[in-house]
């Protein structure tokens, strides 16, 4: 009976997963990226010409990983301009907004984020 509920809960933790869109699962992978200070897992979605610099990964690292816990993350069109992919996302101390856009193929061209003040 035990190992029924654990499968069905780890079933339900999975399928949880599925229901991101592509665009929230990049914006997630290049989330978790930032947080983790390490941009490898994600530098073929960016495009090629874009620079970051190791600093500038690492204070938004600081940023991001100060917040607690990712907990969600969701496309919307709230108050979003044309051309951009907006996201709420919510860690365990508080919310942001994500910003992104993608070339023609693709690529992530641009990602921007900042706290939603309360």
């Amino acid at each position: 009976m035990i190992l029924r509920l654990l499968l069905v809960a780890a079933a339900a933790g999975l399928a949880g997963c599925s229901f991101q869109n592509q665009n929230e699962r990049e914006a997630d992978r290049i989330t978790q990226a930032v947080i983790d200070n390490d941009l490898k897992p994600v530098e073929s979605d960016i495009a090629k010409g874009i620079s970051l610099t190791r600093v500038k990964v690492a204070q938004w690292s600081d940023q991001l990983g100060a917040q607690g816990k990712l907990l969600s993350l969701k496309e919307t069109t709230v108050h979003c301009n044309p051309g951009w992919h907006c996201f709420d996302v919510k860690f365990q101390k508080h919310d942001y907004i994500e910003r992104m856009r993608f070339d023609a193929n693709h690529k992530v061209v641009d990602w921007q984020f900042h706290m939603v003040m309360k």
